[in-house]
């Protein structure tokens, strides 16, 4: 039996002292990966990822909780929901784990952080980038993606700051990131994943949702060949599959997409197999990549 996967945890603080919680597994000298998860939820949504040997013996990987979410500090006010802010957390993320170029998988909402990355630094830290769900874009000049059951949840999220109002949309977003899931999903993680996002005070929520960010250097970086793989579930209840890899595949030159069969919004979790699977060739051909130029 193999020994069990032991991580490094760290507390970190980012530029405007907020606390970010972050953790690494794997060999520093394998490729780099950064996890982003869905706002509302934290990075232990990746339990299951992070432990898995196929990808900790070949990869290095790195997850955080994104300011507002998990054991990462909580702000308030629109200073602290900032696109920079965002890159400043990431930007301390990398440099505690000695990260560089890393490949940033990001989950659903969870994509805006890479945008806020792009707009903020003064070269592009990355050097790939995979797209879970994806719903990059919380601006109106370009399209989100979202389903309608997207926005009725993210429409009362926005609209009250009352408690109960929250917890009913935030039980709706939970049950609707397993929709049509080909795994069984056990009730624990249902609640454990519901508790992750009712943590959040509605406020904090309404903020970030409400935030805006700016495309425009990660659309930039996707035309000049940065590449780009785009992963949708089949049964997302969330996401309108088609309608995003549609609007991402017209700024990235360097994109593949890929469609799970029976894969729900969380289709890192429901098809576990087929996501270790991609992500292991994405990054293998993005080291040859890395060699040869």
């Amino acid at each position: 039996m193999s020994s069990p996967v032991v991580a490094t945890v760290k507390t970190l603080r980012s530029a405007d002292g907020t606390p970010i919680h972050a953790e690494a597994v794997g060999n520093p000298r394998n490729p780099h990966v950064v996890f982003v998860h869905e706002v509302m939820l934290c990075s232990a949504v990746f339990d299951e990822l992070m432990g898995d040997r196929r990808l900790t013996d070949h990869l290095y990987l790195v997850r955080y909780d994104l300011r507002c979410h998990g054991k990462s500090g909580v702000v308030r006010g629109e200073e602290g929901h900032h696109p920079a802010r965002h890159a400043d957390d990431f930007r301390a993320v990398v440099n505690a784990f000695g990260v560089q170029r890393p490949i940033v998988v990001a989950w659903g909402l969870g994509a805006t952080a890479v945008a806020d990355v792009c707009a903020s630094m003064c070269t592009n830290p990355i050097s790939g980038v995979v797209f879970i769900a994806p719903l990059p874009f919380l601006c109106t000049s370009v399209p989100q993606g979202a389903t309608g059951r997207m926005l009725e949840v993210t429409h009362a999220l926005r609209s009250s700051q009352d408690a109960a109002i929250s917890a009913r949309a935030k039980t709706e977003f939970v049950h609707a990131l397993f929709s049509g899931s080909a795994r069984q999903v056990p009730d624990m993680l249902k609640s454990a994943w519901l508790g992750m996002s009712v943590a959040q005070p509605p406020e904090v929520t309404r903020s970030i949702l409400s935030a805006s960010h700016d495309p425009a250097k990660l659309l930039q970086a996707g035309r000049q060949g940065l590449p780009l793989m785009i992963l949708v579930g089949s049964q997302d209840a969330l996401v309108d599959g088609p309608a995003v890899v549609g609007e991402l595949r017209r700024h990235f030159r360097n994109a593949e997409a890929h469609v799970v069969e029976g894969g729900s919004h969380a289709l890192f979790f429901d098809k576990k197999d087929e996501f270790v699977k991609l992500l292991l060739v994405f990054a293998g051909r993005l080291a040859v990549m890395s060699l040869i130029s």
